[in-house]
């Protein structure tokens, strides 16, 4: 079919665009953008078959794209599939996954990516980009037949949530991907100094009881890749960066012309160790709260005075030591965060990738210590994100680049954009839509989440993956009005200009 998509607030960072208008697809690709200063004459006659989607009061932008997601196929099912997982980016408004090569057996030849792209193209709903491992069977032993690798579609080298502990070998993978051209893509963690810990060492782990895990295990093992990267001249990519420190190594290695990019998720973001402390009196998340009132083009920043955290993401339904707060790495601290919201705007960190990583119920329902690290992220990724808008911390415009533009330049390729003759991959959102967060209801096979019950302000209304409606909540689009065409994101796009 065609659409004309109707009234929304577009922002396509790939052209630096953030304006009203209307957007027309024809026959799977952009036609033609139409800002709300040109005459409406100009649209002229639509083409036969076009559905009208109103999108008044949403964004509309280039789909997004997620470096890092575990999608289980092959060997992990019972975690993920290929079909649920590109489903529930297309529920997160993501239109490109690239799957990370933590399967069983790996992704390490050439004989498993053409498996995974075949799954992919028979199920997939939106694109799937294949990330190879660097050593055989992720461990650290061997290095992978990368040539291989890459001819049969892989477009970068992880080992998936494992470091290499091997410095030489790892010189020889940045050098060898540098020969190809792609990047290396590090988790990077001290296991010696990690070994045995479960969350953040600090104040926290002190109180509950926990084994910690030092922010030194995350910043050293940075400090080491980026010289190895600096020495190979190859491209390294950091994943899920989570300390201060870390922030401030790559930020210092990009200042001396070091290629490294960096990611961090919306989760290491938003939320702090204190989440798995929780509450001994758990109780439900009340209504949300309207938005702060802007100050100067800032919203005022309220802070929960009892939990020392910012506005209205508080861990008050989670008793302690619940086990959806485990992730590697691992939540760290308000500092932190601090520290990682201030790198997406100076550009230290290029990426928000949704570290999606579903697990069963076995897998949590466990003690603290011995429960599987992840969160199935991919559908709330986006509330997350922009939860940070709302509060003033963050740029709506330098939010969507961080999920379109900065990953398609980590991987080489071209953008997703709104451009005319482009393909047409879309996401609308509503930014002020209100709604609470139900794992249950969720289309990953991982309901695995600290904020089942939260309330997240922002929800992906419909993904358009080439043309083709994957996505659509409800009956989106359809009810349309007629009055002026506004949007109620014109604040917030004023108040970040």
């Amino acid at each position: 079919m065609n659409y004309l998509i109707k009234n929304g607030s577009i922002i396509d960072p790939a052209r630096r665009v953030a304006t009203v208008g209307d957007v027309l697809v024809v026959d799977g690709k952009v036609e033609q953008v139409f800002d709300m200063a040109e005459m409406r004459a100009e649209q002229g006659p639509l083409p036969e078959g076009t559905e009208v989607i109103n999108a008044r009061g949403c964004v509309i932008a280039p789909g997004f794209t997620d470096l890092h997601a575990q999608l289980g196929e092959p060997g992990e099912e019972y975690r993920e599939t290929i079909a649920s997982g590109t489903l529930a980016a297309a529920h997160g408004g993501f239109t490109t996954v690239c799957a990370m090569p933590g399967t069983t057996p790996a992704l390490d030849r050439a004989a498993v990516a053409h498996q995974v792209r075949a799954i992919a193209q028979r199920d997939g709903h939106v694109h799937v980009n294949l990330i190879g491992a660097i050593t055989v069977g992720r461990e650290g032993k061997a290095l992978t037949e990368m040539i291989e690798l890459a001819e049969a579609g892989c477009i970068a080298f992880s080992d998936d949530g494992r470091s290499i502990a091997d410095a030489a070998l790892m010189r020889s993978a940045l050098a060898y991907a540098a020969a190809l051209g792609l990047p290396i893509m590090t988790h990077c963690e001290d296991a010696r100094l990690s070994a045995g810990g479960a969350m953040h060492e600090g104040a926290i782990s002190t109180r509950l009881g926990l084994p910690g895990i030092p922010a030194a295990a995350e910043e050293l093992m940075i400090a080491r890749d980026i010289a190895l990267a600096e020495d190979t001249g190859a491209h390294l990519h950091i994943c899920q960066v989570s300390t201060a420190g870390g922030v401030a190594c790559i930020r210092a290695a990009k200042a001396r012309g070091v290629r490294v990019t960096a990611e961090v998720t919306p989760h290491h973001l938003t939320l702090s160790d204190i989440w798995v402390l929780g509450s001994l009196t758990p109780r439900p998340i009340l209504p949300t709260p309207p938005p702060p009132p802007l100050i100067r083009g800032k919203a005022r920043r309220v802070r929960a005075p009892e939990l020392g955290l910012p506005d209205w993401l508080v861990p008050t339904a989670l008793p302690p030591y619940d086990t959806s707060t485990r992730v590697s790495p691992p939540l760290r601290t308000a500092h932190d965060i601090e520290a990682l919201i201030a790198g997406i705007h100076d550009g230290t960190i290029d990426v928000i990738a949704s570290g999606h990583s579903p697990q069963s119920r076995v897998e949590k329902e466990c003690e603290y210590g011995l429960a599987a690290p992840g969160i199935s992220s991919l559908e709330t990724a986006l509330g997350l994100v922009l939860t940070l808008v709302h509060r003033g911390e963050m740029d709506l415009v330098n939010a969507v680049s961080r999920l379109t533009e900065g990953p398609a330049q980590v991987i080489g390729r071209s953008p997703a954009t709104l451009r005319p003759g482009s393909h047409a991959d879309i996401v609308i959102f509503d930014p002020d839509h209100a709604w609470v967060v139900d794992a249950a209801r969720f289309v990953s096979r991982g309901k695995n989440t600290p904020l089942h019950g939260q309330q997240l302000k922002g929800q992906v209304m419909l993904t358009m993956a080439a043309g083709a409606v994957v996505f659509r909540r409800d009956n989106f689009g359809h009810s349309g009005r007629s009055g002026p065409q506004t949007s109620k994101l014109s604040g917030i796009l004023s108040a970040n200009e």
